[in-house]
């Protein structure tokens, strides 16, 4: 995969979004935006019981040839995304089938409602194409309404509910 910056964030005004391959040098930050999916957002919240387990599916087993970016407003990471190309023995919360990537996305609170999940979005479904997928996939809690909405507006398909979570797959 090409680590060039789909643009670059110190070419950038504070207002512009940038968004920026992710590279190994990144894994911190998706660490903190893996954090944030954990607790919805909740800087002090409270990790789930399968933490430490999910940590190595997303992060841990994560490269940067599995895809993802990296976004930008000015100088600041305002969220992230990050494909997860999981098996049937050993997937995420979100996987559909073998060869369909799951998405792990978070967008920092002080940025939500500007677009940036859909930009993020957009991205890993054309990077996902470009690799050849089938599709994407991603698991929502019930209670994130409108993050729900955006997905199912965005194209993606519920095809399970599990444990208060919806999986939803975008076929192409």
């Amino acid at each position: 995969m090409n680590s060039t910056p789909v643009s670059s964030p110190d070419s950038s005004s504070e207002d512009d979004l940038v968004l920026v391959v992710a590279t190994e040098s990144d894994r911190t930050y998706l660490s903190r935006l893996n954090f944030l999916t954990d607790t919805f957002g909740d800087e002090f919240g409270e990790v789930t019981t399968d933490f430490d387990r999910d940590w190595i599916y997303y992060l841990q087993n994560w490269t940067e040839e599995k895809g993802g970016f990296i976004a930008w407003r000015g100088h600041i990471p305002a969220g992230g995304v990050w494909l997860n190309w999981g098996s049937d023995e050993f997937h995420g919360f979100g996987h559909v089938e073998e060869g369909i990537p799951e998405l792990a996305l978070a967008v920092e609170n002080r940025y939500k409602g500007e677009g940036i999940g859909t930009s993020l979005l957009e991205a890993a479904t054309e990077l996902a194409r470009q690799m050849g997928a089938p599709g994407i996939s991603l698991s929502v809690a019930a209670a994130n309404e409108r993050a729900h909405r955006l997905y199912l507006h965005l194209g993606f398909e519920q095809v399970s509910e599990r444990e208060g979570h919806y999986v939803l797959v975008k076929r192409f």
